[in-house]
């Protein structure tokens, strides 16, 4: 370090000083100060499947952070919020299988309905003036509804107490009076029962078709979803 003298002043100083000590004029021999910016670094939530990119949405139903790319090629929402890709996934694979749950037992309660319908029909076939067999079909056929017939022709609980009271101050014929009731419930469901298994078989055959349409549709749904993930090079 070498001393020298202020070109305004002429008080000694050192050549690496900024400035004159006393009258403080600049030194022009001194090297300039190098001056530091500070600049805040962005920070940003990365995409749960693409850590390179910024998330800007969160998977409705796992939570994960998507990107804007996997926001795009959500194929369902849920609360407003789309899903990421092993959910929409998650999502179609379960409809498929819902779907194919439903066909099958839908399926399985057509043919046997379809069955029972089909044997009624065939005794009173074969003798349609008879009143033995009309009734013998009729039975066969309240086969398939009558346990929901029964069902609805139940009692409810008020029906239940206030039947309790009556027979509790009037036991015979309160008695006699619920015995009664129990038969011609019974007679009731017997005689709307094959209504309902006609009734049940034409909604199942409906339910039978229409399965089958949406598992059609949802399984072309899932193809089409691995395909663009597949051309997007996500799986």
């Amino acid at each position: 370090m070498a001393l020298i003298n202020c070109h305004e002043c002429g008080t000694q100083m050192s050549d690496k000083a900024q400035s004159c000590p006393k009258c403080g004029a600049p030194n022009p021999n001194a090297a300039p100060v190098q001056q530091f910016s500070y600049q805040p670094q962005m920070m940003f939530n990365p995409c749960a499947r693409h850590p390179q990119a910024p998330a800007v949405a969160h998977c409705g139903q796992c939570g994960a952070a998507l990107c804007a790319d996997c926001k795009d090629i959500t194929a369902y929402e849920y609360d407003n919020k789309p899903l990421c890709i092993d959910c929409n996934i998650k999502v179609m694979e379960s409809n498929i299988s819902a779907l194919k749950s439903t066909k099958r037992w839908s399926m399985v309660k057509f043919i046997l309905l379809a069955f029972i319908v089909f044997i009624a029909f065939s005794i009173y076939s074969s003798n349609p003036g008879n009143w033995d067999t009309i009734f013998a079909a009729w039975i066969v056929a309240a086969i398939g509804g009558i346990f929901s017939t029964i069902n609805m022709a139940r009692r409810s609980e008020a029906e239940k107490a206030a039947d309790d009271i009556y027979t509790r101050y009037n036991p015979g014929d309160g008695l006699m009076y619920e015995g009664m009731g129990c038969i011609t419930r019974l007679a009731l469901a017997i005689f709307f029962a094959p209504f309902y298994t006609a009734g049940y078989t034409i909604k199942h055959l409906f339910r039978w078709l229409s399965s089958s349409r949406k598992l059609n549709k949802a399984k072309q749904e899932y193809n089409n979803y691995i395909a663009l993930l597949q051309e997007r090079g996500e799986i």
